[in-house]
């Protein structure tokens, strides 16, 4: 195995993981913490222009119950979840194939395309087949749980308050969205705490326990992250998780339980009267990955494109989102602009008023939803003030489409806003009932544990 990562001044730093394969997809299983998930080390160096690190052929190991007697190594540990978290979302394109791909917004040029917009996810095509895998996410969490009971007995022993307190709120954050995920794409999923370990919970279940992994992280995590040098540092903030992300994930989760209210109190709590300077995106770091299943460079491979009928569907003549995206005069498509192509972007500043906006909506406050969506919609063609309870929905969710287009969240907002079936007719009613809005499970999953398919894939 050999790790390097090299800074560069003035630029985020690339992350080069080339880390043996240990994954671990069978549920009932669930790996203590793994060699890889320490080994991964500092994402970034910030201090100086030129600065390489570098570990050579180790081999794959059970880590030593002490083994982290350093703050380095309990950092080691953080890292390692996000590289769960990374490997999750980036094999086959997992992320825009959960969200845009599935929706049929987006297109890339992979093989498993046309079976995936044709709704057809048991089609027996190997890539389809391990996006029905969940071993990644609970990768993760296996590993936030790990890190949490660690860092127990770090407190006050090796660890500033600081670094507690962030490496605590981010292995928080990050099993709570690794949860999150596993909800929104498969519905009902197994727990992997130890006080409940493989029991069935419903994904209200899930939302109740996201919603307070993320709320005891928020006040633990700081708006920007510091270096080793004690410096703030926007490039670390933007890929490790920060107050902005938090809140971001917290919002929505509550808004998936229908706490319209708590959604818009929170928000309003944090968000209100800070400055841009206080708030940040969060995204995954990119870079190589050994794992032969995992995508290596998303953005510089197949162009992630769009129909010109379909962009001019929903982004009509004079909305000026349109210069997202590479419109050549002539062909068929249009190709998405990926600005930052070196991280994968999760959660964006651009969300804070379409998150307040939908929350002041199902809090029953009108005229306040239609403030903040006409402040999210700069560029847009349409009057949003003249909106009324009855066309707010569809409008929000159009909006959502268009500034979040290539995060994943698509699908997503299809299923918490009700609407796949007006965006999919393929599926009726009875296919949504049945569960056909939510992901087959892999083979793997179910062989040994007593799990049964989804209703819907087991025709």
């Amino acid at each position: 195995m050999r790790i390097n990562l090299i800074g560069d001044c003035g630029i985020r730093n690339t992350v080069l993981l080339q880390i043996n394969d240990i994954k671990n997809t069978v549920m009932n299983k669930i790996k203590p913490i793994t060699w890889c998930a320490l080994v991964a080390l500092l994402l970034f160096i910030f201090s100086s222009c030129e600065d390489y690190l570098t570990i050579d052929e180790v081999e794959n190991r059970t880590i030593a119950t002490d083994y982290y007697d350093s703050p380095q190594k309990l950092e080691q540990a953080v890292v390692g979840i996000y590289v769960d978290m990374r490997r999750a979302l980036l094999h086959n394109h997992a992320w825009l194939m959960y969200g845009e791909g599935r929706a049929g917004d987006l297109t890339l040029e992979v093989d498993f395309m046309d079976d995936m917009a044709a709704q057809r996810l048991t089609n027996g095509t190997l890539p389809l087949r391990q996006l029905t895998d969940w071993g990644y996410f609970y990768d993760a969490i296996q590993d936030a749980n790990y890190l949490l009971e660690k860092l127990g007995s770090a407190k006050g022993e090796m660890l500033s308050s600081y670094q507690y307190n962030l490496y605590r709120g981010e292995a928080l954050a990050l099993k709570s969205m690794a949860y999150f995920y596993l909800t929104r794409i498969w519905g009902t999923v197994p727990s992997a705490e130890a006080t409940d370990r493989g029991k069935l919970l419903t994904q209200q279940e899930v939302l109740t326990r996201c919603v307070q992994w993320a709320a005891e992280a928020k006040p633990l995590l700081p708006r920007l992250l510091l270096n080793d040098d004690g410096i703030v540092s926007t490039a670390l903030t933007e890929v490790r998780f920060n107050k902005t992300a938090v809140c971001l994930l917290l919002a929505h989760q509550q808004l998936w339980l229908g706490k319209g209210q708590e959604a818009y109190d929170g928000l309003t709590a944090v968000f209100e009267g800070q400055g841009a300077d206080s708030l940040s995106n969060l995204g995954l770091s990119l870079g190589k990955d050994s794992d032969p299943d995992i995508t290596q460079q998303p953005y510089t491979g197949n162009p992630i494109t769009i129909t010109k009928e379909k962009l001019d569907a929903i982004y009509p003549v004079g909305d000026t989102r349109r210069s997202m995206f590479t419109i050549p005069e002539a062909g068929t498509t249009a190709s998405l602009i990926i600005e930052e192509q070196n991280m994968l972007l999760l959660y964006s500043t651009k969300e804070i008023s379409l998150l307040m906006a939908e929350a002041a909506w199902r809090a029953g406050q009108l005229e306040t939803a239609k403030s903040h969506l006409t402040t999210a919609a700069i560029g847009a063609t349409e009057n949003y003030a003249l909106l009324t309870a009855g066309t707010f929905a569809d409008a929000l969710l159009r909006e959502r489409q268009r500034i979040l287009m290539g995060s994943g969240q698509r699908f997503f907002d299809l299923i918490r806003f009700d609407k796949i079936r007006q965006f999919l007719p393929s599926y009726t009613e009875s296919d949504i009932t049945l569960g056909a809005a939510y992901w087959p499970l892999s083979a793997q999953s179910i062989r040994t544990n007593g799990l049964e398919q989804n209703k819907y894939w087991s025709k």
